[in-house]
Protein backbone atom coordinates (compact mmCIF):
# COMPACT_ATOMS: atom_id res chain seq x y z
CA UNK A 1 0.00 0.00 0.00
CA UNK A 2 2.75 2.24 0.37
CA UNK A 3 4.25 1.89 -2.89
CA UNK A 4 0.62 2.49 -4.21
CA UNK A 5 -0.02 5.66 -2.38
CA UNK A 6 3.24 7.32 -2.46
CA UNK A 7 1.87 8.41 -6.09
CA UNK A 8 -1.60 10.03 -4.73
CA UNK A 9 -2.34 12.96 -3.41
CA UNK A 10 -1.55 13.16 0.02
CA UNK A 11 -3.74 15.58 2.17
CA UNK A 12 -2.60 15.81 5.60
CA UNK A 13 -5.56 15.31 8.34
CA UNK A 14 -6.01 18.34 9.95
CA UNK A 15 -5.35 18.03 14.36
CA UNK A 16 -5.94 19.82 16.90
CA UNK A 17 -3.19 18.57 19.30
CA UNK A 18 0.75 17.11 18.67
CA UNK A 19 0.46 13.49 18.75
CA UNK A 20 3.15 11.75 20.17
CA UNK A 21 3.86 8.22 18.76
CA UNK A 22 5.33 5.67 21.24
CA UNK A 23 8.04 5.92 19.09
CA UNK A 24 9.46 9.12 19.65
CA UNK A 25 7.94 10.33 16.50
CA UNK A 26 5.63 13.80 16.83
CA UNK A 27 3.74 14.99 14.02
CA UNK A 28 1.78 18.35 14.45
CA UNK A 29 -0.04 20.91 12.52
CA UNK A 30 2.12 24.43 12.63
CA UNK A 31 1.15 28.31 12.22
CA UNK A 32 3.04 28.47 9.47
CA UNK A 33 2.82 27.60 5.48
CA UNK A 34 6.17 25.35 5.80
CA UNK A 35 6.95 21.83 6.21
CA UNK A 36 9.54 21.82 8.91
CA UNK A 37 11.63 18.23 10.37
CA UNK A 38 13.83 18.41 13.03
CA UNK A 39 16.17 15.88 13.66
CA UNK A 40 14.22 12.98 11.86
CA UNK A 41 15.97 9.16 12.09
CA UNK A 42 14.05 7.11 9.33
CA UNK A 43 14.64 3.56 9.83
CA UNK A 44 14.06 0.27 8.48
CA UNK A 45 11.24 -1.95 9.44
CA UNK A 46 13.84 -3.95 11.17
CA UNK A 47 14.91 -1.60 13.53
CA UNK A 48 18.06 -0.53 11.54
CA UNK A 49 18.69 3.10 10.87
CA UNK A 50 18.78 4.15 7.77
CA UNK A 51 18.74 8.27 7.60
CA UNK A 52 19.76 10.00 11.22
CA UNK A 53 19.56 14.01 11.99
CA UNK A 54 17.88 15.63 8.92
CA UNK A 55 16.81 18.48 9.39
CA UNK A 56 14.63 20.48 6.59
CA UNK A 57 13.00 23.61 6.11
CA UNK A 58 10.80 24.12 3.12
CA UNK A 59 8.40 27.09 2.65
CA UNK A 60 5.92 28.38 -0.53
CA UNK A 61 8.04 28.80 -3.51
CA UNK A 62 11.02 26.76 -1.96
CA UNK A 63 12.87 24.81 -3.92
CA UNK A 64 15.28 21.80 -2.70
CA UNK A 65 16.84 18.73 -4.67
CA UNK A 66 17.90 15.76 -2.69
CA UNK A 67 20.67 14.18 -3.94
CA UNK A 68 22.71 10.82 -2.38
CA UNK A 69 23.93 7.01 -3.69
CA UNK A 70 20.91 4.57 -4.52
CA UNK A 71 19.80 2.89 -2.05
CA UNK A 72 20.51 5.63 0.68
CA UNK A 73 17.02 6.56 1.58
CA UNK A 74 15.76 9.57 -0.91
CA UNK A 75 12.62 7.71 -1.70
CA UNK A 76 11.78 6.81 1.80
CA UNK A 77 12.44 10.53 2.95
CA UNK A 78 9.55 11.80 0.99
CA UNK A 79 7.27 8.59 2.13
CA UNK A 80 8.06 10.09 5.59
CA UNK A 81 7.36 13.55 4.98
CA UNK A 82 4.33 12.22 3.58
CA UNK A 83 3.29 10.37 6.37
CA UNK A 84 3.43 6.90 4.42
CA UNK A 85 6.37 5.47 6.32
CA UNK A 86 6.12 4.42 9.97
CA UNK A 87 9.61 3.85 10.94
CA UNK A 88 10.01 7.62 12.45
CA UNK A 89 11.81 9.47 15.30
CA UNK A 90 11.92 12.86 15.93
CA UNK A 91 9.21 15.90 15.00
CA UNK A 92 7.82 16.80 11.56
CA UNK A 93 5.65 20.11 11.58
CA UNK A 94 3.15 20.16 8.47
CA UNK A 95 1.28 23.61 7.48
CA UNK A 96 -2.74 23.53 8.13
CA UNK A 97 -4.57 23.30 5.17
CA UNK A 98 -1.89 22.52 2.85
CA UNK A 99 -2.35 20.36 -0.81
CA UNK A 100 0.02 18.49 -1.30
CA UNK A 101 1.36 15.82 -4.31
CA UNK A 102 3.57 13.27 -4.92
CA UNK A 103 4.70 11.77 -8.00
CA UNK A 104 6.61 8.77 -8.81
CA UNK A 105 8.75 7.50 -10.87
CA UNK A 106 6.14 4.82 -12.57
CA UNK A 107 2.85 6.32 -12.42
CA UNK A 108 -0.24 5.60 -11.55
CA UNK A 109 -3.05 5.08 -13.95
CA UNK A 110 -6.64 3.51 -13.32
CA UNK A 111 -8.18 1.59 -15.81
CA UNK A 112 -11.04 3.75 -17.54
CA UNK A 113 -11.41 7.20 -19.88
CA UNK A 114 -8.24 9.51 -20.31
CA UNK A 115 -10.10 12.21 -17.94
CA UNK A 116 -10.36 9.81 -15.09
CA UNK A 117 -6.71 9.17 -15.44
CA UNK A 118 -5.89 12.82 -15.56
CA UNK A 119 -7.73 14.13 -12.88
CA UNK A 120 -7.30 10.98 -10.25
CA UNK A 121 -7.88 10.63 -7.85
CA UNK A 122 -10.21 13.14 -7.58
CA UNK A 123 -13.65 12.51 -9.67
CA UNK A 124 -13.05 13.76 -13.45
CA UNK A 125 -14.98 17.14 -13.01
CA UNK A 126 -12.46 19.48 -14.81
CA UNK A 127 -13.84 20.46 -18.61
CA UNK A 128 -12.87 18.87 -21.72
CA UNK A 129 -11.26 22.41 -22.81
CA UNK A 130 -8.95 22.71 -19.63
CA UNK A 131 -7.99 19.36 -19.87
CA UNK A 132 -7.18 20.04 -23.68
CA UNK A 133 -5.32 22.75 -22.41
CA UNK A 134 -2.87 20.88 -19.83
CA UNK A 135 -3.16 17.98 -22.39
CA UNK A 136 -1.05 20.64 -25.18
CA UNK A 137 0.89 21.78 -22.21
CA UNK A 138 2.43 18.45 -20.96
CA UNK A 139 3.38 17.77 -24.75
CA UNK A 140 0.42 15.29 -24.93
CA UNK A 141 -1.65 16.85 -27.58
CA UNK A 142 -1.99 13.86 -29.92
CA UNK A 143 -4.65 12.22 -26.89
CA UNK A 144 -6.90 15.44 -26.85
CA UNK A 145 -9.78 13.95 -28.84
CA UNK A 146 -9.44 10.70 -26.84
CA UNK A 147 -10.56 11.65 -23.10
CA UNK A 148 -13.87 9.92 -23.39
CA UNK A 149 -11.57 6.48 -24.69
CA UNK A 150 -11.68 3.85 -22.02
CA UNK A 151 -8.07 2.35 -22.26
CA UNK A 152 -5.60 0.47 -20.10
CA UNK A 153 -3.77 3.69 -20.11
CA UNK A 154 -0.90 1.93 -18.38
CA UNK A 155 -0.10 -0.43 -21.48
CA UNK A 156 -1.20 2.25 -23.74
CA UNK A 157 1.14 4.67 -22.94
CA UNK A 158 5.13 5.11 -22.96
CA UNK A 159 6.47 5.97 -19.52
CA UNK A 160 7.52 9.55 -20.17
CA UNK A 161 3.69 9.73 -21.64
CA UNK A 162 2.42 8.68 -18.20
CA UNK A 163 5.24 10.88 -16.51
CA UNK A 164 3.80 13.81 -19.14
CA UNK A 165 0.08 12.74 -17.70
CA UNK A 166 1.40 13.45 -14.06
CA UNK A 167 2.44 16.56 -15.17
CA UNK A 168 -0.64 17.51 -16.34
CA UNK A 169 -1.99 16.11 -13.13
CA UNK A 170 0.15 18.73 -11.60
CA UNK A 171 -1.35 22.05 -13.79
CA UNK A 172 -5.11 20.83 -12.83
CA UNK A 173 -4.12 20.49 -9.09
CA UNK A 174 -1.91 23.57 -8.23
CA UNK A 175 -1.08 21.80 -5.10
CA UNK A 176 0.92 23.83 -2.42
CA UNK A 177 3.83 21.31 -1.84
CA UNK A 178 4.97 18.93 -4.79
CA UNK A 179 7.31 16.07 -4.46
CA UNK A 180 9.30 14.38 -7.48
CA UNK A 181 10.70 11.43 -6.97
CA UNK A 182 12.42 10.77 -10.14
CA UNK A 183 9.58 11.67 -11.97
CA UNK A 184 11.52 13.16 -15.12
CA UNK A 185 13.09 9.89 -15.26
CA UNK A 186 11.85 8.52 -18.64
CA UNK A 187 12.26 12.22 -20.25
CA UNK A 188 14.68 13.37 -22.03
CA UNK A 189 16.70 16.43 -20.75
CA UNK A 190 15.50 18.94 -23.08
CA UNK A 191 11.62 17.77 -21.98
CA UNK A 192 12.57 17.72 -18.33
CA UNK A 193 13.83 21.19 -18.10
CA UNK A 194 10.54 22.15 -20.39
CA UNK A 195 8.50 20.71 -17.57
CA UNK A 196 10.63 22.56 -14.73
CA UNK A 197 10.51 25.60 -16.22
CA UNK A 198 6.47 25.53 -17.01
CA UNK A 199 5.84 24.44 -12.89
CA UNK A 200 7.37 27.85 -12.17
CA UNK A 201 6.15 30.17 -14.33
CA UNK A 202 2.61 28.47 -13.95
CA UNK A 203 2.99 27.70 -10.31
CA UNK A 204 5.48 30.30 -8.79
CA UNK A 205 4.34 29.85 -5.18
CA UNK A 206 4.77 26.24 -5.30
CA UNK A 207 7.23 24.41 -2.97
CA UNK A 208 8.82 21.73 -5.29
CA UNK A 209 11.04 19.00 -3.55
CA UNK A 210 12.83 16.27 -6.42
CA UNK A 211 15.02 13.13 -6.13
CA UNK A 212 16.92 12.33 -8.62
CA UNK A 213 20.47 11.79 -10.20
CA UNK A 214 20.68 14.11 -13.22
CA UNK A 215 22.86 16.89 -12.55
CA UNK A 216 21.11 19.05 -15.01
CA UNK A 217 17.74 18.79 -11.98
CA UNK A 218 20.29 21.44 -10.28
CA UNK A 219 19.79 24.53 -12.12
CA UNK A 220 16.09 24.11 -11.37
CA UNK A 221 16.44 24.36 -7.46
CA UNK A 222 17.74 26.79 -4.70
CA UNK A 223 19.25 24.35 -2.38
CA UNK A 224 20.45 21.13 -2.38
CA UNK A 225 20.12 18.25 0.00
CA UNK A 226 22.86 15.29 0.16
CA UNK A 227 22.47 12.06 1.64
CA UNK A 228 24.45 9.74 2.78
CA UNK A 229 26.58 7.49 5.58
CA UNK A 230 27.69 10.94 7.65
CA UNK A 231 24.21 12.58 7.12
Amino acid sequence: MIERLSGFNYSIRHAENSQVAASGFERKIGSTNAIEANDLMISLPDGRALLEHIDLSIKAGDSLLITGPSGVGKSTLLRALAGLWPFVHGRLTMPESAAMLFLPQKPYLPLGTLKVALCYPDAPDADDAALREVLALCQLAHLSDRLDAVEQWSYVLSLGEQQRVAFARVLLKRPDFLFLDEATSALDEDAEAQFYALLKSRLPNMAIVSVGHRSTLRQWHAAEKRLGPSV
